[in-house]
């Protein structure tokens, strides 16, 4: 997962599309487009970079 940012990504978008239980004008479908347009787009790019820094590390076996 620490090289993987769309895992990262997955990991941001669940926590928001299950922040609790849907209301009576929500739909499973509705909270997940939601869920998408609330994760910035320097969120994203924060996980790609942490992707690129921790890769030489794990190159070189070392602990995460």
């Amino acid at each position: 997962p620490e090289l993987d940012p769309i895992e990262m990504f997955c990991k941001v978008w669940k926590n928001r599309v299950r922040r609790g239980e849907l209301t009576d004008t929500e739909t499973l479908f509705s909270r997940v487009i939601e869920g998408n347009k609330d994760i910035p787009v320097k969120h994203i790019q924060n996980f790609v970079q942490h992707s690129i820094d921790v890769f030489p590390k794990c190159l070189n076996k070392e602990p995460l």
